[in-house]
């Protein structure tokens, strides 16, 4: 894509973490911003600080991107007030770390109607304009865990990788319409939830910053990358080891620590014993 100035990017989860980054990024490069989140104060408070860092305008649009009609107020929200959406950064999404048989079906799908459903339904809803004009970008945040097996985590990894699959399906299909799609990759992410926890994970897993992140994904979408893993060290080769011996990569996992931190982490999460 040509540069983003004056650009229209719309954001999902753009209220804390990872999507106040990806906004900063955005307005850097001197995009008008749209976000989306369910918090109206806290989006306020992001879009306050994105003018002065360059974005020409930002609006603040609280959503539920798991509610069809919520999604469908957004679209004719930004393109009133913005105008035709030039970027699409799905960003917004749910993860839980526990034991797959103490989780409650209704959790389940909460985690895939907002991590699947609701990014298919946005893109669905911002591609024809897109199509129309011959332009744009979509960018769909997966997930390490969307290229490899994740246990403890496995419905999440199991909408990362229906994440990636749509990405790499869409890329396809609208390439001769001018619109581009992205699958970002990151593995762990420094905050959020290792906040929480108290807790960071093995340092061989590798630890990514939310600004790297939102880097990349600016990076993205001016160079037009189809894919992009954000991890340091073995994290960057893991997709390969996972393609190439599945048996190998369950290993590996094992041997970075990552299988016992996970797993002590869901127990710790379920008020049981972490021992």
């Amino acid at each position: 894509m040509r540069p983003l100035d004056d650009r229209v990017v719309l954001v999902t989860g753009a209220s804390r973490g990872l999507g106040v980054d990806l906004c900063r990024a955005f307005a850097a490069k001197k995009a008008r911003l749209a976000l989306a989140a369910r918090s109206q104060d806290d989006l306020e408070r992001v879009r306050a600080e994105l003018e002065p860092l360059g974005s020409p305008k930002a609006i603040a649009v609280p959503t539920d991107v798991g509610d069809l009609d919520s999604l469908r107020a957004l679209v004719a929200r930004v393109e009133a007030e913005l105008g035709p959406i030039d970027v699409l950064v799905n960003n917004a999404g749910i993860e839980e770390v526990c034991e797959f048989e103490a989780m409650e079906p209704e959790r389940i799908a909460a985690l895939i109607q907002v991590n699947v459903t609701g990014l298919i339904w946005l893109t669905r809803l911002v591609v024809p304009s897109m199509i129309e004009r011959r332009r744009g970008h979509i960018v769909n945040m997966a997930s390490l865990a969307g290229l490899v097996a994740v246990p403890h985590n496995s419905v999440y990894s199991a909408t990362k990788h229906a994440v990636v699959g749509v990405s790499r399906s869409l890329r396809v299909e609208l390439a001769d319409h001018g619109i581009g799609v992205s699958a970002v990759c990151p593995g762990f992410v420094d905050g959020g939830m290792f906040k929480e926890w108290g807790r960071k994970p093995p340092a061989l897993a590798g630890m990514v910053t939310s600004h790297a992140v939102a880097r990349a994904t600016v990076g993205a979408v001016l160079a037009d990358k189809s894919e992009v893993v954000v991890n340091p060290g073995l994290g960057k080769i893991a997709d390969w080891f996972q393609a190439v011996s599945p048996g190998f990569s369950h290993t590996m996992m094992r041997w970075t620590g990552v299988v016992s931190f996970l797993r002590e982490q869901a127990r710790r999460n379920a008020g049981g014993d972490a021992g």
